[in-house]
């Protein structure tokens, strides 16, 4: 079961949001605010799995909002203005639906957003961090990559290329997509094209990091999470 919360200031959005998962057997809707300041204390409260979140509110706006929340939760942006596209999917958005929306695209939304809820269940559900592992559609076929065997992972444009221990797995995925499977406390994102696994770093600066003998680089916007992170 998905457990959301929907914000949006407007009650027939939020009906409609409620008509939609009502028909999907694997959502519910645990809240639905139309004050973003109430909105923040319940998803502080709940921690819910999933928000539909509208972009313009008063006082607190959707952006600011998904700011806040931290990750989980996962993000839905449901906004009649397109303008804030870019910025939502900066924010790692599951998806950005545009006002009026039918089911069908509603249900591509939350189609996505089972698919990482599943595979961060699949983590969380081994025995231990040298068994959890996540599942990558490549070569025809699902392939079960244990997280342990990851040295990085890069970005290809549309592709994803994980670089692991025994081979190099290529599959059709944004990195930010992938990046919503991994475990935040075992992984850090040091570039617009690069994760790594914490443990694996041997040393850093602002410019690049090393993997042993392996150098990456890191991006201007990334370096200050991965200090904090490492220290």
């Amino acid at each position: 079961m998905i457990r959301c919360i929907i914000v949006d200031d407007e009650p027939r959005a939020v009906d409609i949001l409620r008509q939609y998962a009502a028909r999907i057997s694997f959502l519910e809707i645990e809240a639905a605010c139309t004050d973003p300041i109430e909105a923040a204390a319940l998803i502080k409260s709940r921690k819910p799995d999933l928000l539909f979140l509208d972009i313009e509110m008063p006082e607190v706006n959707g952006i600011q909002l998904a700011r806040s929340a931290g990750r989980p939760p996962l993000v839905i942006f449901t906004t009649a203005y397109s303008k804030y596209a870019v910025e939502g999917f900066n924010l790692n958005a599951v998806d950005y639906l545009l006002k009026p929306f039918g089911f069908e695209r509603f249900y591509q939304a939350i189609y996505r957003a089972n698919e990482i809820i599943e595979a961060r269940h699949d983590v969380s559900a081994s025995n231990g961090p040298g068994d959890a592992f996540i599942i990558v559609n490549a070569e025809y076929q699902k392939i079960r990559i244990l997280l342990a065997d990851i040295l990085f992972i890069e970005s290809m444009d549309k592709y994803v290329r994980i670089h692991t221990s025994l081979r190099k797995i290529m599959t059709l995925m944004a990195l930010k997509n992938l990046e919503r499977m991994l475990p935040l406390e075992h992984f850090v994102r040091i570039h617009k094209s690069f994760i790594v696994p914490i443990n694996r770093i041997t040393s850093f600066n602002r410019q690049q990091i090393m993997l042993n003998e392996i150098s990456l680089p890191v991006g201007r916007a990334y370096v200050d999470d991965l200090t904090k992170r490492l220290q």
